[in-house]
Order: structure tokens, then C-alpha cells, then sequence
């Protein structure tokens, strides 16, 4: 079967996102993804049932750095969420393209590593990270913080870490790291 049809990727409206063109036309066919929100990688594109996954950011209420696995239709309706937990997904898709692992964290949070279908069902716990031995150790994991921007609009995501042997009567030096960019 001959496709005559690409999928693109573009920033025009100032976030990623998915265009479906006419390649023999060159004609816009449908924007695929819509929204204050960005497409990071296309996974895998299933042409016959004519749906996309990817990976995203930026949509899901909480900390936008978190990166999820989606699906939508080539005709941008059935966007879903694959991989629901408020953490950080990072995915590896099987040869098949019927299953993928998911393992998931977040910075105050061991890994879970699950094995779910192309519907984002969790079919197999593969691993359960243990950080108790960790903490044993005095270890105290970061705090998450958001402030806001100079502009009193935007919001800024941080971590805050603390000497595992903090005492909040004493004074500490604050270091600022900071990473200014590119992100993409």
C-alpha cells in the first residue's frame, strides 16, 4: 500500500506539534496535536490504524519537565495519556510495537519499570526500585519548589537540597544551579 502522506513536526505556534501533509499536494491535510503543550518524540507511527505515539511535556498538571507517552489519531481526535502516573516516563518500545516498557520516577521517588499495551494497561510489574538502604545512610531526597519568574506570570520549577545533616537554626550558603538551555 502507498502512502502519500507524511506526518511533520513543527513549532509555528510557539509549542511542537504534529501536521498531517498531502505529499502530492504539499497541502496541509490536519493539525494532529493542539495546545500549550510539546510533542518531544514520535515512538511509532501504526499506519494502519492510523495512530501516532509519543512522548510529550508540558500537558499534564504538575512539574512540566515530566515526560509522558501518548497516542492520537492521524485526524487528531482520541489523544491519550498512556502512562498516567505524576512522574517522569521513559519509554522503550517492543520490535513488535504491541507492548513497551515504562519505567517512571521522580526526584523524591525510586523507579518503577512496568511493561504496559499499546492502551497503556500495565500488563507485568518488572521492578520496584528500593531506596531503603538510602536512606539508612541519612540520605534526604531534594525538595520541589516552584517560584515565580522575574515577569510575577511564569512559573519556575526547581529542586532544593538540603545537607543530610541540616539544622534549621543554623545558616547555609544557597548555590544556584541552573542550566539556561537549549531545551527541546
Amino acid at each position: 500500500q502507498e502512502f502519500n502522506e507524511v506526518n511533520w513536526f513543527s513549532e509555528r505556534s510557539d509549542w511542537g506539534h504534529l501536521y498531517l501533509y498531502d505529499l502530492l499536494s504539499g497541502e496541509l491535510k490536519q493539525q494532529i496535536t493542539t495546545g500549550d503543550w510539546s510533542v518531544l518524540q514520535v515512538l511509532h507511527i501504526d499506519r494502519e490504524n492510523r495512530k501516532l505515539y509519543f512522548t510529550g511535556s508540558n500537558k499534564e498538571e504538575g512539574d512540566p519537565y515530566y515526560q509522558y507517552l501518548y497516542s492520537v489519531n492521524f485526524d487528531g481526535s482520541e489523544l491519550t495519556n498512556l502512562t498516567p502516573e505524576s512522574a517522569n516516563h521513559s519509554i522503550v518500545m517492543s520490535k513488535s510495537k504491541q507492548y513497551f516498557t515504562d519505567s517512571y520516577s521522580t526526584p523524591t521517588t525510586p523507579p518503577v519499570t512496568v511493561i504496559r499495551n499499546l492502551e497503556g494497561q500495565v500488563l507485568m510489574t518488572l521492578q520496584e526500585g528500593d531506596i531503603s538502604d538510602l536512606i539508612t545512610t541519612g540520605w534526604v531526597p531534594p525538595i520541589p519548589f516552584m517560584v515565580k519568574a522575574r515577569d510575577n506570570v511564569t512559573d519556575l520549577y526547581g529542586l532544593m537540597y538540603k545537607p543530610t545533616n541540616f539544622d534549621p537554626s543554623k545558616k547555609y550558603p544557597v548555590l544556584n544551579y541552573l542550566y539556561p538551555g537549549p531545551q527541546s
